[in-house]
């Protein structure tokens, strides 16, 4: 796996890329843009070519915000779909290797068959409108309420939805929205059941990349909690057993834990030792 972190790019995609050369990192993940930013081209290209000459071998752009894709809302749906296409433009002219979006909800009164269709149908129409190459990874979720894809069926049926769009997309797989949907991934066994179950649905090639964190929810609670790495319930074992998988050796690896002083340092000497 190829190790990296979120960045921010508060202070401009240069210092996000400058955040994960401090920490050694070949991986980073960044939003597509700043809050109330209109970036230039020239803001896109500099960084790009900055990455290029970067020891950062893998950039993962995740979509800023979760879109509404499997609303039953045609106008909601339009405007997920315009959203995703702007970002996954912006992510090409970074020069992303993948990009991250999550399903969104189905609607009150719809069923979760129906909001996996509209989600299909805007995704496929935002990757055909961008003119991206990058794969785009649709990552799992806790679930719970009308949430999509906090489990690994509904997200494989949404893939093969994408029709011929299928072999331009994956998924990302979160360690602490798994454990919260119910997969008991602490111990090694429970990692390799997981694992295998992810690679007869979907192949581990379609996995394009990682978001790792522990998390003190309780297992199967559908609860959203990231915690830093050996603070939670996931522990060592489970972990140890994902990194060492020769299928996902270049997968980018990305830490989605707190942010705070050294606190990315400290997680990514957590997983080194692991290794």
């Amino acid at each position: 796996m190829v190790l990296g972190v979120h960045c921010s790019v508060r202070h401009g995609y240069l210092a996000a890329l400058e955040e994960a050369r401090s920490l050694g990192c070949r991986a980073m993940q960044m939003l597509p843009y700043r809050r109330r930013h209109e970036p230039a081209q020239g803001e896109l290209s500099s960084f790009a070519k900055a990455r290029k000459e970067s020891p950062v071998a893998k950039l993962v752009v995740h979509s800023r915000y979760v879109p509404c894709p499997g609303s039953s809302d045609e106008a909601r749906r339009a405007h997920s779909r315009d959203l995703l296409r702007r970002e996954l433009a912006l992510a090409a002219g970074l020069g992303a290797d993948a990009f991250v979006v999550h399903a969104g909800a189905y609607s009150e009164g719809a069923s979760a068959s129906e909001g996996l269709a509209f989600v299909a149908g805007t995704l496929g129409a935002a990757m055909s409108g961008s003119g991206a190459g990058f794969p785009v990874l649709v990552e799992n979720v806790p679930g719970g309420g009308r949430r999509l894809c906090g489990a690994l069926e509904e997200l494989a049926r949404l893939l093969e939805g994408l029709g011929g769009l299928r072999d331009r997309s994956g998924l990302c797989l979160d360690t602490a929205h798994a454990w919260a949907a119910g997969f008991d991934i602490a111990s090694a066994e429970g990692m390799f059941r997981f694992l295998a179950r992810v690679n007869r649905l979907f192949g581990a090639e379609r996995v394009g990349a990682f978001h790792l964190a522990d998390t003190k929810a309780l297992l199967g609670t559908r609860r959203e909690d990231h915690r830093h790495l050996g603070e939670g319930y996931l522990g060592k074992e489970g972990l140890k057993v994902l990194l060492e998988r020769p299928e996902y050796e270049a997968a980018p690896a990305i830490l989605e834990t707190p942010r705070g002083p050294g606190s990315y340092a400290r997680d990514l000497e957590f997983l080194k030792l692991l290794r």
